[in-house]
Formats: C-alpha cells, structure tokens, sequence
C-alpha cells in the first residue's frame, strides 16, 4: 500500500521533470560541431529591490547581543535596548539584502537589471564582471527611485551586483552559464 501511494506522488514528478527536459532540448540546438548545446543569446530583464529588513525584540524575551552588529558588516544595523524610549527593554537589528538576491543568465545575454530602492536613503552601486572589471559603473541609488543596469553578460562566470554602502550583505550574484 505505502509502495503504491509513493509511486502515484512519484509519477507526476518524474513527468514533469521529462517534460521539462524535453522542452529545454527543443528550445535550445545543437552547436556546430554537434557536441553540446547552443542557447542563443536573448534579452534578459531582472528586476530587482534593495531593502533593509528589521527585527524588533525586548530583553525580557532575549538579551541584546554582546557584540554590535554595526562592527561585523556596514550591511547590519542595530539599535541597542533605549532606543525606543515607549519601550526601553526593546533592541533592533536590520540588515540589506537585494532580490533576487542571485540569479542565472547565459554568456552573450543582454542584462538589464530594473532596480526599485525600497529603503535607504542612499546606496553607492556598480556591476561587476567575473574578471573583475566594472561593467556598469559606481552610481548613486536613492529610496524610492527606479534604476535600469544595461550590460551585456560577455564572460562566463559570477557577475556580483554589489551596493558599497551596505556591503558585504548587499551582494547579489549573477551566473552567467558558458556557451558550449
């Protein structure tokens, strides 16, 4: 019975993956040399927020940290127990992040990475490729604003979208697969 119930749960996974598989295949050719396969190169838009996420808790439930976080990463914050003076017990810690925090492209795509700053008054950004050189160079982001990140992916590897101001948590990777 219990063989039976996983084979029915087994089934339409091993299906979809087959299917998956299939259209991958046909959606990409052979190269000219007959091994391997060839994607051809597309435009791929990313978007992408930066933000800060925060967490509230008291000293009654759990002591603050011995350390502050401030002094590990630029990318943590931390307001130590006072700082709300309603709630003196309470402490905070934050930290930037992007999302998508990682994602994949093929060599030869052209990037565009439309960027929202949710928070954060101001963020030094830049693209950099796997060799690392700049491909898109230092800019001022601000909250609130749209940014659009045009480059195209030349190099097999990791291209990090990196915020200076909040590093080293506000680090995206972009895998960008070789071509065969």
């Amino acid at each position: 019975m219990a063989t039976q119930k996983r084979l029915r749960l087994a089934i339409p996974l091993l299906l979809a993956l087959a299917a998956g598989a299939v259209l991958l295949l046909a959606a990409c050719g052979d190269d000219d040399d007959g091994g391997g396969i060839s994607i051809a190169p597309t435009n791929r838009s990313i978007e992408v927020t930066g933000f800060e996420v925060k967490g509230t808790t008291n000293t009654d439930d759990l002591a603050a940290p011995e350390v502050d976080p401030k002094t590990l990463s630029a990318g943590y914050g931390y307001n130590a127990p006072g700082f709300d003076e309603d709630s003196p017990n309470n402490w905070r810690v934050a930290s930037y992040m992007w999302n998508a925090g990682d994602t994949t492209a093929f060599q030869g795509d052209s990037m565009n990475l439309h960027v929202f700053i949710l928070n954060g008054n101001s963020h030094n950004v830049w693209v950099e490729a796997p060799d690392g050189s700049k491909v898109v160079q230092d800019l001022e982001m601000n909250r609130g604003r749209t940014y659009d990140l045009d480059f195209e992916a030349s190099q097999a590897g990791v291209y990090k979208l990196v915020c200076s101001t909040h590093g080293p948590t506000m680090t995206a990777d972009i895998v960008v697969i070789p071509q065969s």
